[in-house]
């Protein structure tokens, strides 16, 4: 059985077979300091009574988030969303918000991770703010950039495991299921048709407390970091959620907010 992010360790009984024993943790690794009222949108989800932080998401518009669905395996309520890059005066607690309501794709799947996305219903009230909205959503099911930017809050060092205090950002490339299959094997690579996606760094990665955080390519929300293994080890790419995959559903329900 496959955890997040992953930090595998693969045992071989025999030249040619193996048994995976797999953690998937997330995380951004090797990534760059995020100026404060940049990518604001790209917000912090928390445990909603230790404060704890848990995963990213991102937020597009004051009563809508995504983030990736094991994310939220638990009541709404036990969750909720502080925006930690919006530039705050000395001492103020970042802008944040209870979750109202997690509304998963119905296909997800909790073994293999298959479209790890969901949707957050949140009441945010913050008037200075410009929203992401649903324009950095992909128009359609092809043509995705290669080049793209990871975000989160994970860890920036996994030898000392501490959450990043300010958002992270990392360069990374789109690689094909064919490619990635190759470099993580069919146990842990997503199968085509799961509604994911791979994408490549050099050293750099997501890593444990950035799932769900956004793969951003050519403007466009592509993907949410879902798992991996280990963080930013080189020629192994990380698993990410497939926006344009799980488009349709997605849409649908935007639209009923409107």
């Amino acid at each position: 059985m496959l955890f997040y992010r992953i930090s595998i360790s693969v045992v071989c009984l025999t030249a040619v077979f193996c048994v995976v024993e797999s953690k998937r943790v997330k995380r951004v690794i090797g990534g760059s300091d995020v100026p404060c009222g940049y990518e604001v949108g790209v917000a912090s989800l928390r445990n909603a009574t230790s404060l704890r932080h848990l995963c990213g998401t991102v937020i597009l518009s004051p009563q809508i988030a995504i983030t990736a669905a094991h994310c939220v395996e638990h009541d709404p309520e036990e969750y909720s969303i502080y925006l930690n890059n919006y530039c705050n005066r000395d001492n103020e607690t970042a802008p944040h918000t209870q979750v109202l309501e997690v509304i998963k794709h119905p296909s997800y799947n909790q073994i293999t991770r298959a479209h790890d996305i969901a949707v957050l219903r949140l009441e945010l009230d913050l008037d200075d703010t410009t929203w992401l909205d649903d324009t950095v959503l992909p128009n359609s099911s092809f043509g995705i950039s290669e080049d793209c930017t990871i975000y989160g809050y994970g860890y920036r060092d996994l030898k000392k495991k501490e959450i990043s205090q300010t958002l992270l950002a990392a360069n990374v490339k789109i690689v094909s299921l064919y490619e990635c299959n190759k470099a993580l094997g069919q146990y842990v690579a997503p199968k085509y048709d799961s509604g994911m996606l791979c994408a490549l760094g050099n050293r750099v990665d997501a890593c444990e407390g950035d799932s769900g955080g956004p793969l951003i390519c050519s403007g466009k929300i592509e993907g949410l970091s879902s798992y991996g293994v280990s963080c930013g080890i080189p020629g192994l790419p990380g698993v990410y959620t497939s926006i344009r995959a799980n488009l349709h559903w997605l849409r649908g329900l935007l639209e009923d907010e409107k």
